[in-house]
């Protein structure tokens, strides 16, 4: 191990000394085999684990486990799984995938499947630790190349994380030449209102020289914006806005993340689009570099946030629920009568699986409604500001 390994030991990826005693706690684990026994349902219980065992590297495991694992589910819950603007990225070199956040494990997951697909490298992922709700669960993600960013802390240990999570990040991008995946915001966007919190970008900015801009712009940021035709857990997601909007006090019960980690996976999604934007870079010049810091990473996230919106991919859905919402039909030319009727079926099948105590089924269906016209709204008003 190196020095800037042990450095980070407790946060970053599983290295490749480590493989084999991960790879031996995880085929311990009987709700790790039982989970990947439904992703992988083609593979027979011993041909599974000595697929495991012939694991010798954290790049052998990924491969299998981190492609070919996603690969059969987005063949099983997909209706397509696309990527455009790879020529925004021409060389395969190290950048900062920051997105908008739709699921859990999939937005990432799917990221390092399609650039797999065009022998660019997968990146690392960022992910929570409030979201490592089971021991296999840290062991099977920082083998597969993710790195933990700590949550719940106070504000003394928060500000000492977030300088060394800052420090991971940028030894990373400029010396390991790896790619990060990392969400614009802390947690999904319930409602699909994609916005880059500055806290985020305040983050990746202070391991640099001067803490600003400049050193936001050195880490080859790249703006990324992720669409589905169908959100699995949009009945989960309004479940809690419901909840919070009844009691602002409401936490999640035990075993909500991972049921939405599972219902992710292996709901159906219909078509789905990533699309690799504009870097930072290109779009930063109006950007002053003698500006407060506050109001450089209010700028560099609104730049982050049109380059999102203005990529969507939308989808008849989108549409529909946009008309819903405001009981006209001024987007009907985007969706046929078959189309509208099939979202509406859609939509009332997913608030039936809602179970929740004075269950209000219009503000539910309101709630769902939202997710799905947000991103038509946001894409419009990328296009033109004025046509909001």
């Amino acid at each position: 191990m190196t020095m800037s390994t042990i450095l980070f030991d407790d946060i970053r990826p599983y290295c490749d000394q480590e493989a084999p005693a991960v790879i031996e706690r995880l085929l311990s684990s009987a709700e790790y085999r039982y989970v990947f026994g439904k992703m992988m349902p083609d593979v027979k219980p011993q041909e599974f684990e000595q697929m495991m065992l012939r694991c010798k590297s954290t790049g052998e495991f990924k491969h299998i486990f981190g492609y070919t694992a996603v690969k059969a589910v987005s063949e099983k819950t997909t209706f397509s799984l696309s990527l455009s603007g790879r020529s925004r990225i021409p060389d395969n070199g190290a950048y900062i995938f920051i997105s908008n956040h739709r699921d859990i494990v999939l937005d990432s997951a799917f990221l390092n499947l399609l650039l797999a697909e065009i022998d660019y490298n997968m990146p690392q992922i960022a992910i929570g630790d409030n979201l490592l709700v089971k021991p296999w669960i840290e062991d099977f993600v920082r083998l597969n190349g993710s790195f933990i960013v700590r949550r719940g802390i106070n504000m003394r240990e928060l500000i000492a994380q977030s300088q060394r999570l800052s420090a991971y990040i940028r030894h990373t991008i400029t010396q390991t030449k790896d790619s990060i995946w990392i969400a614009q915001r802390e947690g999904r966007a319930k409602d699909a209102d994609d916005r880059t919190q500055s806290s985020v970008l305040k983050m990746l900015a202070m391991s640099g020289e001067d803490g600003g801009i400049k050193s936001l712009l050195n880490l080859n940021i790249v703006p990324l914006s992720l669409s589905y035709e169908y959100d699995p857990c949009d009945y989960l997601k309004a479940r809690e806005m419901l909840s919070k909007q009844r009691d602002p006090l409401y936490k999640k019960p035990v075993g909500e993340d991972l049921l939405n980690m599972q219902t992710g996976i292996f709901g159906y999604k219909g078509r789905v689009h990533f699309a690799i934007g504009t870097p930072l870079r290109e779009l930063a010049e109006s950007i002053p570099a003698d500006a407060p810091h506050a109001r450089q990473f209010t700028e560099a996230g609104k730049l982050i946030d049109a380059e999102i919106h203005r990529r969507y991919r939308l989808y008849p859905g989108n549409y529909v629920a946009w008309d819903l919402l405001d009981g006209c039909d001024h987007a009907g030319s985007h969706y046929s009568k078959e189309e509208k009727e099939t979202f509406v079926n859609y939509l009332s099948a997913q608030i039936a699986k809602v179970e929740m105590q004075d269950k209000d089924e219009e503000e539910l269906k309101r709630l769902i409604l939202i997710m799905y016209a947000n991103p038509a709204r946001a894409y419009y008003a990328a296009q033109d500001p004025t046509n909001v």
